[in-house]
């Protein structure tokens, strides 16, 4: 199945380059790749393209408001749209604004569709060096942190707390992707030489020189 050229023309023209308004984190970039793992995780599933498409582009828009309560933003840009119902029936968009809603990782109770478990697993994009370097984006542009050690700190913990094996990550789909990455995140922390070999191979491709930083 094919994405709608005239859906994908809007998003890809209209909702997805409002994300160059927020931290290199969130990037178009960032979005493209939870694009790119939903339709992945999608593969095998009774599902709509289309819908999944459309949930992976929305899913961080709400930040354009603040990180707080994000996630609900998200769905009430979702849910007043007023070229999604062009696509969609208003039940569709219900549907999508809830999956947009679902797909925080630190979620207190289980998505509440399969479209909200997809972007759930596909946001979460468990590459070790990926992850490194959007948390020393986010560290570095929003916590305003410019110290190499402190840099490392943060990093560590922050992986530690959200992706470590003491973590409330849970799994919703059987993603081998996702698994295969988890694994090699917690041998990585379980590895303080070789977390500090990773952080010192990615800090200089995603924040300026250390000889700027230091300075």
């Amino acid at each position: 199945m094919k994405i709608d050229p005239q859906l994908k023309h809007y998003i890809e023209s209209s909702i997805i380059p409002q994300y160059n308004q927020l931290d290199s984190s969130h990037s178009p970039a960032h979005v493209h790749q939870v694009i790119q793992n939903s339709f992945e995780i999608a593969e095998t599933l009774p599902v709509d393209l289309n819908i999944v498409y459309t949930v992976a582009a929305y899913h961080d828009i709400g930040l354009l408001y603040g990180r707080k309560n994000h996630e609900s933003n998200s769905r009430k840009i979702v849910e007043q749209d007023a070229v999604l119902p062009r696509f969609f029936s208003p039940p569709v968009i219900s549907m999508i604004g809830e999956a947009v809603e679902d797909h925080r990782a630190s979620l207190p109770y289980e998505p509440r569709s399969l479209y909200g478990k997809i972007i759930s697993e596909a946001d979460r994009d468990l590459d070790f060096e990926r992850i490194l370097k959007r948390t020393l984006l986010f560290a570095y542009e929003k916590k305003q942190l410019t110290d190499l050690e402190q840099l490392h700190k943060e990093a560590y913990q922050y992986i530690s707390k959200k992706y470590g094996p003491q973590s409330e990550l849970k799994v919703w789909l059987d993603y081998r992707k996702n698994q295969d990455g988890l694994a090699i995140i917690y041998q990585k922390l379980a590895q303080p030489e070789s977390f500090r070999h990773s952080f010192e191979k990615i800090v200089p491709l995603v924040i300026p020189t250390s000889k700027e930083i230091d300075d």
